[in-house]
């Protein structure tokens, strides 16, 4: 019978990050962006990727419109938008840490015995080069439940909310109910963990800061992670011949 790895469980975090940054990151100074940075940066650049205009915004496909006389309720001309969307001012100012999450989603079963269960990191070739070419072939490999817990204290600390989870990936082309539900609170956080499946490839994790609020990038220093933090190319991680052990133990298989 196969095995089905657990759902909702990020084994690793990959951080991509450019050289020029490494020392500072491995110093554990998170450097956030804001939402509206990503925003701004496709509508600039023209360019899906890295940015996406799309971000904590309600998205609507082939909506029908009609222009109305405010005075006469007169229809003036009716037609149709091929995308709508609109966001919260406020929510877009939130600043948001982004990287891959090493779970289900890659992680390919390739043997196993009585204690282990033996996996590689698995993406296409053309998922691979897109990620390369969004952002480099420079990265770190984090411990995530370590991680994830040096960031909870800090944020205590410092009294702030802070959320941390998966992206979901949904089709924006397609307006069906249980996406447009979640576009009841655009304030919510919640909408923050909504991208369009165009960005699947990225099986982003991302930690975002609910009560914080910046026109500029924030930083969160949460102490040195040298210690669990390791160093990788992306194409050495994803080129199926590192292999990771997952005890049974601790995967409730």
């Amino acid at each position: 019978m196969a095995i089905e790895l657990p759902k909702g469980k990020s084994i690793f975090l990959l951080k991509f990050i450019k050289p020029e940054f490494e020392d500072s990151f491995v110093d554990g100074k998170l450097y956030m962006n804001t939402l509206k940075y990503f925003i701004d940066l496709e509508k600039e650049s023209g360019i899906r990727g890295v940015g996406d205009a799309y971000e904590a915004s309600a998205v609507y496909s082939e909506v029908s419109a009609s222009l109305i006389n405010p005075d006469t309720n007169e229809v003036l001309a009716d037609g149709k938008i091929a995308k709508l969307n609109f966001h919260s001012i406020e929510r877009v100012n939130t600043p948001v840490f982004c990287m891959f999450a090493v779970d289900k989603d890659v992680l390919k079963v390739v043997s196993e015995d009585e204690d282990y269960v033996y996996t590689i990191a698995h993406l296409e070739k053309s998922e691979l080069e897109k990620l390369i070419k969004d952002f480099g072939d420079n990265m770190y490999v984090l411990n995530a439940y370590e991680f994830a817990l040096r960031v909870k204290r800090k944020c205590e600390d410092l009294n702030i909310k802070c959320k941390m989870n998966k992206v979901e990936y949904l089709d924006f082309s397609k307006n069906y109910e249980s996406r447009i539900k979640k576009y009841r609170d655009l304030e919510s956080p919640n909408v923050c963990f909504i991208k369009d499946d165009f960005f699947k490839c990225q099986n982003e994790y991302r930690i975002l800061l609910d009560n914080v609020y910046s026109e500029t990038p924030y930083v969160l220093d949460i102490g040195d992670i040298s210690d669990i933090a390791t160093k990788f190319k992306i194409t050495d991680f994803f080129n199926g011949e590192l292999r990771i052990a997952l005890n049974r133990r601790n995967l409730d298989i």
